[in-house]
């Protein structure tokens, strides 16, 4: 064999999404990030335009074999991120947003009240007030919010309702993770009592939705084409128009992961949905904008505490949640020798004052040395948009390439 085509096989798992090495090591499309590094400061948040928008056309291509009209509703809350947001709609998404403020934002970005589907749970009146101002289309998933909506619009006005799917699926099966049998939804044996009540409260449902879970892995498939049956089931009875899938497509976290593949999803809507001859929505977040952003940081520290070397980060938990909410470990990758030897065991740890504020326990790593940065990914999903300013160490800066 080539010793070109053995360094091939032995390539990291997450290069060539978007992510390469170049001469100055780590890019992301194509950019330098030791240099976006060295220009903004860390911590820094990376995103790139191509790999957001390459997955954007992905989804299109899935939905398209469908045969079934379609639209996309980009999950505004996975990454705000202004110029991404606004790079996704100029292709054609349309904003799924989930309180009121992030409804006011895509407003703000050009987007119409048309193209924005408002789906939350537990709303208040104050919530519902604020949406009926904008003008948007709103999902709701409670016969009391049905109640209290219909008291607030015009009678004939169109609303969608939100189904629980029933089939407990999600990255792991963590119950943070998963949508079934939880908070979000009405139950499909309580469907017939919700018609009633929004019929009651002179509203029209125009929408029917589910959404799974988040991070669907290829195992889970079954288990998705069963809340899709359902679905399916439900929107004959009901006699809708238009059903929405929800998200929870998603992209690798670690090397194991064998994603759903759009494939095999598009193919459980067309069994489904096809005979119907419905519109299908979809309202992706973590699928287009994941593995199109990563985390910078440097390291401050390098220490040996009895037994575990530690590495320090000028990065915490505030910065990016996903290990200490989700347990969902972060790849690490110094940003000059991405392609580093794996060969040293190792503790990471943020800067706050919290004992949980740590990304990595007694993981193999790259030898890192103080003043190295590296790279936390994917992180393009759900990282700025939940960071915060605990022990006032907020303020993390964000740029597009």
């Amino acid at each position: 064999m080539h010793p070109r085509d053995l360094k091939s096989l032995s390539r990291p798992w997450w290069e060539g999404d978007g992510l390469s090495i170049g001469p100055d090591g780590l890019c992301l499309d194509g950019a330098s990030l030791a240099s976006l590094a060295e220009a903004h400061g860390t911590p820094l948040y990376v995103y790139g335009r191509a790999s957001a928008l390459a997955r954007l056309a992905d989804l299109r291509a899935a939905l398209a074999s469908t045969g079934l009209e379609h639209d996309v509703y980009y999950a505004i809350k996975a990454n705000r991120h202004p110029p991404l947001v606004s790079a996704l709609v100029s292709a054609g998404a349309h904003i799924d947003a989930c309180s009121p403020r992030e409804v006011r934002l895509a407003i703000s970005l050009g987007v119409p009240p048309r193209n924005i589907s408002f789906n939350a749970g537990m709303l208040s009146d104050r919530d519902l007030d604020a949406v009926v101002k904008e003008g948007v289309h709103v999902t709701l998933d409670s016969r009391s919010a049905l109640r209290r909506y219909g008291a607030r619009v015009p009678r004939g006005t169109a609303v969608g309702l939100r189904l629980d799917p029933g089939v407990e699926t999600g990255y792991g099966h963590d119950p943070k993770l998963v949508y079934g049998n939880a908070k979000f939804g009405i139950r499909h044996e309580d469907l017939d009592d919700a018609v009633a009540v929004a019929r009651a409260a002179g509203l029209t449902i125009d929408v029917l939705h589910t959404h799974c879970g988040w991070g669907l892995q290829a195992a889970d498939h079954d288990r998705v084409d069963l809340a899709f049956a359902r679905l399916a089931a439900a929107a004959a009875r009901v006699g809708v128009a238009t059903v929405n899938v929800g998200g929870g497509l998603g992209a690798r976290q670690r090397a194991a992961d064998v994603p759903l593949a759009l494939a095999a999803w598009a193919a459980c809507l067309r069994r489904h949905f096809g005979p119907l001859g419905v519109r299908v929505i979809c309202e992706p977040g973590t699928l287009l904008v994941a593995s199109a952003g990563v985390l910078l940081a440097e390291v401050t520290t390098v220490e040996q505490k009895g037994g575990t070397l530690w590495f320090g980060l000028d990065a915490g938990h505030n910065v990016n949640m996903y290990a200490a909410h989700y347990g969902i470990p972060l790849e690490i990758v110094p940003l000059a020798r991405p392609d580093a030897v794996v060969d040293t065991l190792a503790s990471v740890a943020g800067n706050l004052n919290e004992s949980g504020d740590v990304f990595a326990r007694d993981r193999l790593l790259p030898q890192l040395a103080e003043g190295d940065r590296v790279a936390l990914l994917p992180a393009g999903a759900y990282g700025a948009t939940m960071a915060s300013d605990h022990c006032l160490r907020g303020g993390v800066r964000e740029v597009l390439v």
